[in-house]
């Protein structure tokens, strides 16, 4: 009955990320073992697209994360952030095809947004004592493309949303790599630094090649180690 009453709880769950959440909570501990750590990571953002004149859009990124023990240096490293944050903010606005809406947003901006489930899977290798180095392949399955135009009339301020997820491939193929410093043996949080650069064209009906980059912080939450380490000893 309770596993059931589990099961039901985590299917009610209406995001994603709510229900990593709660997956991380209910079974982290029962996924610690002395070669796998598991827990939560949590990404600020700030990303941009090549060969787009705008600036960086900040975002946040949530996540679940297994460190997988080969040897004493080395471990690899996948994860699944089923809340990606990407795009670039400040760009020109561009013809909505309606010229009453295009004479409205001629001063403003235009802020492209970008949500996707991200796949890294990297190897990190054990510097010295608790500094890592991390690089691997991630995939990102973009789920959704859209500029949202903003301006300001008479001190009021206009949004105007259009969708362009049929212009975007739907997955993306880049590298990432960073630093990584755990705070507390192998098995404590970790505070880390990673960038991200695609591989492959993400606009199909734009010439020239335009990908993600992205500079990410991330802050690796371990859950249930206590009780894996408490359990270990009894």
């Amino acid at each position: 009955m309770k596993k059931l009453t589990v099961i039901l709880s985590i299917l009610c769950i209406k995001t994603p990320a709510c229900a990593q959440v709660l997956i991380a909570l209910v079974f982290g501990d029962k996924l610690q073992t002395e070669k796998l750590t598991f827990g939560l990571v949590v990404s600020p953002t700030f990303s941009t697209i090549s060969n787009l004149s705008g600036d960086y859009r900040s975002g946040l990124g949530l996540g679940l994360y297994f460190d997988i023990k080969i040897s004493k240096n080395f471990f690899l490293h996948p994860e699944a952030a089923p809340k990606a944050s990407l795009g670039v903010d400040g760009l020109s606005p561009y013809s909505t095809g309606n010229d009453s809406l295009d004479a409205l947003f001629v001063n403003g901006v235009v802020n492209r947004k970008l949500k996707a489930i991200s796949l890294p899977l990297l190897c990190k290798y054990r510097i010295k004592g608790l500094l890592f180095a991390e690089a691997g392949p991630q995939i990102n399955w973009i789920l959704r493309v859209r500029d949202v135009y903003t301006a300001e009339i008479n001190g009021n301020e206009l949004t105007y949303e259009t969708e362009l997820k049929n212009e975007f491939t739907r997955f993306e193929v880049g590298l990432a790599g960073g630093l990584e410093c755990k705070l507390k043996k192998d098995k404590g949080m970790g505070l880390g630094l990673r960038y991200f650069h695609g591989l492959n064209d993400i606009w199909k009906s734009r010439e020239g090649k335009q990908v993600n980059q992205a500079l990410q912080i991330n802050i690796s939450i371990p859950i249930g180690t206590g009780k894996a380490q408490n359990a270990g000893k009894n």
